[in-house]
Order: structure tokens, then sequence, then C-alpha cells
């Protein structure tokens, strides 16, 4: 058979960089205080509505605790109202001040002002002048505390989808039963694909897919392009995306074990909001960046996309290898749904309809697998609920996600103005956004590594697709 070798190398012509936060002078890519808009350029402001988190403070507290973040609640609702409080003063100044500007503007148009007018204009040009001093210290200390209490507050988790379990997960689905392989027959998927000329693998950062793995990979892009491409439209997206965007999906911008960070030795400016993060095609970023301060007129929604490509990922510093488990580059299929209306029936339907996508793609495959519903505390903040599929590991004893969908509500399209209106622009609102990865291929190859030692047995639906699209004479 001709060798077929499929690299998974990261370009030379960049380095990753980690950058310290302690040498940055900016707090946020998302948000931009007052004091620093004068030297940097702020592409969007963020909707914050913090008033209805704080609302609610016991049901606030409660979902802190379920998810395990240490947040003060209280301390927090204390500074947010001062600092709401510091801007109602602001604009009660400031509409002050405009109300004397007019008065002024009236008495000057007047043809023959009388002593008390002029003793008047002088009075009301002597209060204009205290308001813009106060004006001034008013808005220096909203600065202050925007640095401190809108950032905090961009912190708080999302809300949590009712469905979401509070303490355990819970098994909505099992499919078949796990391969019995007796503890002594038992090999690491690594061994296993290089034994069988299918798997070079170096580190999480570079190996090789050849021969049959090679052809695996292309044959379950086209199988479940096929499924998806009935209900969505598949889109190209881009390897890249700026800070701004990392930030508004929840991650942190500036942390190297959430995003690549690209840099260059050429780089002068470390500090830059608009620095370029290496995430791949196939990622909720990706996506993001096409709808990030947007507004979408309902008749064109659900708006369903999906992507087959690259996912890029850095693998954290306290995590052990687990072979093509831990990669910092996976191929995969990736799906992304907008909605309307968040709160409407339409919303948890749209979930469900990608749900029994991904499970009729699983079925098909034929092998062992589970549907888990995610507890609270195993949800990323920015996640209000998700579904995992689960793939038996021979060898590791334990089950591994190979795809998940999760509902993020308006969560991020709030963070990043994505909007939606009627026709007649009224009635904006805040779509609900759903997204997951359907598959992870080298997770997905792994699991079926692990099942025979003895044979890489790649299941009859994916054989058909390689027979039909990738035979050699």
């Amino acid at each position: 058979m001709i060798s077929l070798r499929k690299v998974n190398a990261f370009t030379k012509l960049v380095r990753f960089s980690n950058i310290q936060s302690s040498s940055r002078n900016y707090c946020s890519a998302l948000f931009i205080s007052g004091n620093k808009a004068f030297v940097t350029f702020s592409y969007l402001c963020p909707y914050l509505d913090f008033d209805s988190r704080f609302n609610d403070l016991e049901k606030l507290k409660k979902e802190l605790f379920l998810r395990g973040l240490k947040i003060n609640a209280d301390d927090l609702k204390v500074t947010w109202e001062f600092y709401k409080r510091l801007e109602r003063d602001r604009w009660t100044l400031e509409n002050r001040r405009i109300e004397f500007h007019e008065t002024i503007s009236n008495l000057m148009k007047k043809e023959e002002r009388t002593q008390k007018d002029e003793e008047e204009l002088i009075a009301l040009k002597a209060q204009i002048k205290i308001l813009k001093d106060d004006l001034k210290i008013i808005k220096e200390s909203i600065w202050d505390v925007e640095e401190t209490v809108v950032i905090r507050a961009l912190k708080l988790p999302n809300i949590l989808d009712e469905r979401t379990p509070e303490e355990k997960s819970v098994i909505l689905k099992i499919v078949g039963e796990p391969v019995d392989i007796l503890p002594e027959s038992r090999k690491n998927h690594l061994d296993i694909g290089n034994n069988f000329g299918v798997l070079e693998y170096i580190n999480p950062l570079q190996y090789y897919l050849c021969n049959e793995a090679a052809l695996f990979e292309l044959a379950t892009f086209t199988f479940c392009g096929e499924i998806l491409s009935k209900d969505a439209i598949q889109i190209a997206g881009s390897d890249f995306c700026r800070s701004l965007v990392v930030e508004g999906s929840g991650l942190s911008y500036n942390d190297p074990n959430e995003s690549f960070i690209l840099s260059s030795e050429a780089d002068s400016v470390k500090n830059s909001l608009s620095r370029l993060h290496l995430v791949g095609g196939a990622s909720l970023m990706s996506f993001l960046s096409w709808h990030a301060k947007q507004i979408i007129e309902r008749k064109n929604v659900p708006l369903r996309y999906f992507t087959i490509g690259k996912q890029y990922t850095p693998m954290p510093k306290n995590l052990q290898s687990m072979g093509l488990f831990t990669v910092c580059q996976s191929s995969s299929v990736h799906i992304f749904s907008i909605i309307p209306e968040m709160k409407s029936e339409k919303y948890k339907l749209e979930f469900d309809s990608i749900m029994q996508k991904a499970i009729e793609i699983y079925d098909k495959l034929g092998i062992h697998y589970r549907v888990v519903e995610r507890s609270a505390s195993e949800l990323r903040s920015w996640e209000s609920y998700k579904v995992s599929f689960e793939l038996w590991s021979s060898f590791h004893q334990q089950y591994v996600e190979v795809g998940f969908i999760s509902a993020y509500g308006d969560f991020i399209s709030k963070r990043l103005m994505i909007a939606s209106n009627d026709a007649s622009c009224r009635n904006q609102t805040f779509p609900g956004i759903i997204s997951g990865m359907i598959v992870s291929v080298p997770r997905l190859l792994a699991c079926l590594l692990e099942q025979n030692p003895d044979k890489l047995e790649i299941p009859l639906i994916i054989q058909s697709y390689i027979e039909r699209d990738f035979s050699i004479v």
C-alpha cells in the first residue's frame, strides 16, 4: 500500500509566547475602561446587565458553589452598586450641565439683556465651571472603579440551565457494551498504532497519521459532513482570531494555557489587545469571529453552520500526557447555531435537534458509546448546559469525551454584542448560542485502536467511505 502521511506540525514562522500579566497595561481585551480609551481602540463594549444577576443573590451564590468557584458575591454586589451609583451621579451632573448651557443660550439670544440677566449669566458660567470640575473628578473615579468591578463582574459564570444536574453527571443513553480485554492484553493506543504503522507520535504538538489512519480521518469527515449538511451549512472557518473574541468566548486572552498566542521576533508591542490567537477553524472562537458586533435579522435565524478542520488547544502543564487524548491539535467536526429567542421552546428544541444528529452519527458507527449530561462542577464558566459523547478507553479503563454539545444562552452574545432584531430594527434582543464538537478524530481513533490490540477495526460505515472515495488501484 502507498504510505499516506498527514503532517500535524506547527508552523515555524511563528512562536508561541507567554505574556506575563505583570507586564500588561490592560486588564481586559473585551472591556476598555475610560482612561484607556484614549490610548487604545475599543472595537465594542459588552452589554453589562449584572443588575439582574445581583437581584437574586442567593441563586447566584448557589450557582457559584455548585460550579466550585470562589467568588465573593456579596462583596462584588456592593462594589457593583457603588459603580452604578457613581454612574447615576455622573449623568445627573451631565444633565444639569446641559440645562445650564441651554439657559445660557436662551439668555444670549435676547436682544436686550437686563442687569439681572447679566448677573445670571455670570452665575451660570461659574456653576458650569464647577460642574466641569466635578464631572472630571467623578469620571476619574468611575474609571478607577471600572478597572476592578467591571472586570470582576465579567468573570461571573453563565446562568445554569434548569436541565444541568447540580451534583452528579447523568447518563442519558448507553449503546452497546465496552470491549472486554484481559489486563495482560491491554495496550496503549500509541504502541498499537506504531505496531500497525498507522501512527507516529512524537509529542502533543506533533504526530502523524499514516496509511489506514489517514484514510480513516478523511472518510470520517465525509461521513459526518453528509449527515450534518442536510440541516446545516458547511463553512471554512478561520484558524486565527483576536484577543477580543477569545475573552468574549469566556477564555483568558493572556493565558497561554487556554489559547496559543502568536508572536514573532518583530513584535514590539507585547501588551497589544489585538494579538492573534491560533484556535483552529473547527472551534467556537472561529465561529464567533464571524458574528461579533453584528445584528442578525430574525427572519434569517436560526443560523446553523458546521465546519471540518483543525482545533488547537494548549495542554495544561499540570495535565499528564495521554497520547492522542491530550494532543494540542486535533482534526474535528464542529457545529454552531444561533437562536433568536433564548428563553423560547425553540432554543431547547434546537439543542435536542443537534444532539440527535450527533447520536445518529455515533449510532451508525456501530460502536459502544454513552451520552452524559455534565454536572454544574464540570462545566466551564461560559457553559450553561453540556452533553458529552464518551467512548471507552480499554488501556486507561475510563470513558473519554470524544464529542460534546454546549448551550451558552445569551452569555456570549451579550459579551460580543451579537444581536438580533426584526426588519424594522425594533425589539432588539441577544440570541442564544449552541455549539459543540461533534467528533474529535484523534480521540475516536485512539479508542478504536485500544479496542483490539491485534487489528485496527475501522467501523463498517467509515470503511465503506474509504472504499468509495479513496480506493487505490
